[in-house]
C-alpha cells in the first residue's frame, strides 16, 4: 500500500474540518431557531367587532353611518358581540338598551329582527303621536330619539275653566305629561314644510324653524291628553336626564303667582351612620355629591346595589343647606380669631396655595421657625374648593347620637367611681366581684362600706362619660340650677332655694320652676341637650323618662322607673330588664296632626319658639294653663336638635306670614247655556 503524502492528509483534514464546522453551525442554528421558536411571543388573534361612533339611545335604528369596526383581542371579546363580519345581519335593528361610543355592540342590546317600518320601534302597549311644539323655547334642536322630557303646556285660563284676573295676563302654564320617551325629533318650519338644514337669515332663529315636531311614546290615556292640551294651547319640551325618575309638583302657574314669594327648595337626603351625606334622592334614585346614582329607594329605605342598607332617609332639608356642599373632610389649623390658615395632609400644614407653612407635632400647629400657628381642628368639612363649611347652619344633622346608657355605680367619698352595680354585685373595672349592695349601701367584702350607688352614663366601651342630676328649670324652660342636697344651686354656686316634696321653692315659699333629670358632664354641669329614652329588653323603645315616668310619644305614661323595671299604674311590672339609653345633641318636638311643629317639649311641657309655655302634652293633646286644648292629635319624636330649632323657627315663621293665594271654584247663581249652572275659579288673595 503506497502511503499518503502529508499534502494530502493536510486537504482532507482540511475538508474533514470545513464538513464538521458546518454541521456544527447548521446544528447550532437549528437549535437557536428552536429555541428562538419556542421563546418567541404568541401571535395576538384580533377579531373585528361592530362599535358605535357616538353614543346610540334606546328605540333608535342601527345604520351603517352610526357604527365603526374596532379590532379586538380574543381574548377581551365579550360574549355575543357583533362581529365585523356579520354585519348585514344587524343593519335596521332598533336599539333596546342604550349603546356606548365604542363599546362593541352585542346581540342582546338590539331587537331580534331589523326594524322595517317606524311603527316596530313602538313597545307593545305604547301609541306613536307627533306633536308640535316651540323649538325656541324648548330644546333649541338639541333633542335626540331616546331623549326623555317632560310635557308643559301654556293656556288661556279661559280655556281651561279657569276665570280670568282682572289686570293679569290670561296666560297659565301647568305640566301636561312627565317623562315621556322621544322616538322621533323631526324639524319643521312655520309653513308646515319640513327640513334639516333649510337656511333663511330673516327667520326668527336664522332657520326659519320657529316650531319643531316630536314623535313621543304615550300610552292611550296620554295620547287624548296631549291632544287636548294641544289644540287647546302651546306645548313645550323640557329635557331631562334619562334616568331621573322623580316628578316635579307643578301645579297652575299664573302670572299671579309670580307675585308670591317663590317656594322653599327643599331635597330629601339620606344619612349614613357617621351622619354623613350619602347622597339626595332624585325619584327612586340615591345620587352622591358627583351625580353618580349609588343605590335606589326599595320600599322606602335606601339601599346600595349590593343590597346593603346606605342608612337613614332626611326629608325636607333645604336646598342650600350646607351639608350638601360637602365635599371632603379634613383636619384643619386656625388661628386665634378662627381663621383657617390651612390643611393638615400628612402631618404638614399647607395653606390655601398648597405651600408647606409648618408642621404638626404632639397634636398642636408649629410653624416652619417653630412658633405656634394655632390649634388643630379634626374632621372639619371642606366644600369642593377645599373652602371651610360651616356646618353650624345645618340642620341636616345626623340622627341622635347615642351618649351612653344609665348605669348604678359605686363611688368613693372623693366622687371617684370605683365600681359598677349588676344584680346586687359590686364589680370593678376588671370584672371581679368587690362587694355587694345590701339596704341600698355598697358594702365591701370586708364589711365596710364603699361610697355611695349613684346613677352614671356609661358609653359602649365601659367608660363613664356623665351622670344623671336633677335640676330645676323655670317658666321658660331654662335651667335655673342644680339640686345638690335638697338645695337648688345656681351656675354661680349661690343657693337660690330649696325642694320639699319633690317641688321647687324659693327662700319665701313660691315655687321657682319644676324638678327634671338631665344629664350632668364630668365636672358636673347639666347638658341641656340630652334625652333618656327606654327600651325594653328586645330593643323596642317604650318611651321617654320625664322624672321617674316613662311617657310615650302621645304623653300617656306607660309607667314608673323603677330598679331596671316599668311599673305601671296598677303596680304591674310592664317591662323587666330595661335599659335607659342617653341620646345627646336632641329635642322631643311636638307636633301636630299636620305636621306643623308646635314646641319643644322640656319634660312634658311643651315650649314655643319665643320660649313661652304652650301647654302641657296629655294623652296627644295640648292643653295650656286654663285647661284649653290648644292642639289635638300631637305627637313628640326626637329630632337632632339644630333641626328642631329651624323647624320650629320655620313654622313659627309661617304662621305668622299670610296665607298664599289659592284658586277656589265656586257657583255664582244662575244658568248659564244650556241651562247648565256655571262653575268659575277665582283666585283668592
Amino acid at each position: 500500500m503506497q502511503p499518503v503524502s502529508g499534502s494530502k492528509l493536510l486537504i482532507i483534514a482540511v475538508v474533514c474540518g470545513v464538513v464538521s464546522g458546518g454541521a456544527a453551525w447548521l446544528y447550532l442554528k437549528s437549535k437557536e431557531a428552536q429555541y428562538r421558536e419556542a421563546y418567541k411571543p404568541p401571535v395576538e388573534r384580533k377579531v373585528a367587532l361592530v362599535v358605535p361612533r357616538n353614543d346610540i339611545g334606546r328605540a333608535e335604528v342601527v345604520t351603517k353611518d352610526k357604527v365603526a369596526v374596532l379590532e379586538v383581542p380574543a381574548q377581551f371579546v365579550p360574549s355575543g358581540a357583533v362581529l365585523a363580519q356579520d354585519w348585514k345581519k344587524l343593519d335596521g335593528r332598533m336599539v333596546e338598551a342604550p349603546l356606548q361610543k365604542g363599546k362593541p355592540i352585542t346581540w342582546s342590546a338590539v331587537e331580534g329582527s331589523a326594524v322595517t317600518r317606524f311603527s316596530e320601534n313602538l313597545e307593545l302597549g305604547k301609541r306613536g303621536k307627533t306633536v308640535k311644539i316651540s323649538k325656541i323655547n324648548s330644546f333649541d334642536g338639541l333633542l335626540r330619539p331616546g331623549d326623555h322630557i317632560d310635557l308643559l303646556g301654556n293656556f288661556s285660563a279661559t280655556d281651561i275653566g279657569l276665570q280670568k284676573q282682572p289686570n293679569y295676563s290670561d296666560d297659565v302654564v301647568m305640566t301636561v305629561l312627565e317623562n315621556v320617551v322621544v322616538l322621533a325629533a323631526g324639524r319643521e318650519d312655520a309653513s308646515g314644510r319640513k327640513y334639516e338644514t333649510f337656511y333663511d337669515q330673516n327667520s326668527a332663529d336664522g332657520f326659519n324653524m320657529n316650531f319643531s315636531t316630536i314623535t313621543l311614546a304615550l300610552s292611550p290615556q296620554q295620547v287624548a291628553r296631549v291632544e287636548l292640551a294641544e289644540k287647546t294651547g302651546e306645548l313645550l319640551a323640557v329635557l331631562r336626564h334619562p334616568k331621573d325618575t322623580s316628578l316635579g309638583k307643578l301645579g297652575q302657574v299664573t302670572v299671579a303667582n309670580l307675585l308670591d314669594p317663590p317656594p322653599t327648595e327643599t331635597v330629601d337626603v339620606v344619612l349614613g351612620a357617621d351622619g354623613q351625606l350619602v347622597g339626595r334622592i332624585v325619584g327612586d334614585n340615591v345620587v352622591d355629591a358627583q351625580g353618580r346614582i349609588v343605590g335606589k329607594m326599595v320600599d322606602g329605605k335606601p339601599v346600595s346595589f349590593d343590597g346593603k342598607a346606605l342608612g337613614t332617609v332626611r326629608e325636607k332639608v333645604a336646598a342650600n343647606d350646607p351639608l350638601l356642599r360637602v365635599r371632603a373632610r379634613a383636619d384643619v389649623v386656625r388661628d386665634a380669631d378662627g381663621n383657617v390658615l390651612g390643611r393638615v395632609v400628612d402631618g404638614k400644614v399647607l395653606d390655601a396655595d398648597g405651600k408647606i407653612i409648618g408642621v404638626v407635632k404632639d397634636g398642636k400647629a408649629v410653624g416652619l421657625k417653630g412658633e405656634t400657628l394655632g390649634r388643630v381642628e379634626r374632621n372639619v368639612a371642606l366644600d369642593a374648593q377645599g373652602r371651610v363649611v360651616d356646618m353650624g347652619a345645618s340642620i341636616a344633622q345626623a340622627l341622635p347620637q347615642v351618649r351612653g346608657s344609665e348605669q348604678q355605680v359605686v363611688r368613693d367619698v372623693n366622687g371617684k367611681v370605683i365600681g359598677t352595680i349588676k344584680d346586687g354585685k359590686v364589680l370593678d373595672a376588671r370584672g371581679q366581684v368587690i362587694g355587694v349592695v345590701k339596704d341600698g349601701k355598697p358594702v365591701g367584702l370586708e364589711g365596710k362600706v364603699l361610697g355611695q350607688v349613684s346613677t352614671a352614663v356609661v358609653d359602649a366601651q365601659g367608660k363613664v362619660v356623665g351622670q344623671m342630676g336633677e335640676v330645676v328649670r323655670g317658666a321658660d324652660g331654662k335651667i335655673l340650677g342644680r339640686v345638690i342636697d335638697g338645695k337648688v344651686v345656681d351656675a354661680n354656686g349661690k343657693v337660690i332655694g330649696q325642694v320639699k316634696d319633690g317641688k321647687a321653692v324659693g327662700a319665701d315659699g313660691k315655687a321657682i320652676g319644676q324638678v327634671d333629670k338631665v344629664l350632668l358632664d364630668e365636672q358636673g354641669r347639666p347638658k341641656d341637650d340630652a334625652v333618656r329614652v327606654v327600651r325594653d329588653a328586645s330593643g323596642k323603645v317604650l318611651g321617654t323618662v320625664v322624672g321617674d315616668r316613662v311617657l310615650d310619644e302621645q304623653g300617656r305614661e306607660v309607667g314608673k322607673l323603677v330598679d331596671g323595671k316599668v311599673v305601671g299604674k296598677d303596680g304591674q311590672v310592664v317591662a323587666e330588664g330595661v335599659a335607659v339609653e342617653v341620646q345627646q345633641d336632641v329635642a322631643r318636638v311636638a307636633r301636630d296632626a299636620s305636621g306643623k311643629v308646635i314646641g319643644m317639649l322640656k319634660g312634658d311641657t311643651v315650649y314655643g319658639a319665643d320660649g313661652k309655655v304652650v301647654g302641657k302634652l296629655v294623652d296627644g293633646k295640648v292643653v295650656d294653663g286654663n285647661g284649653n286644648v290648644v292642639a289635638a292629635g300631637v305627637s313628640a319624636a326626637l329630632e337632632g336638635q339644630a333641626a328642631a330649632n329651624a323647624a320650629l323657627a320655620t313654622d313659627a315663621a309661617a304662621s305668622e306670614t299670610p296665607a298664599a293665594s289659592r284658586m277656589v271654584q265656586f257657583i255664582p247663581g244662575g244658568t248659564g247655556k244650556d241651562g247648565i249652572i256655571p262653575i268659575q275659579t277665582i283666585r283668592m288673595e
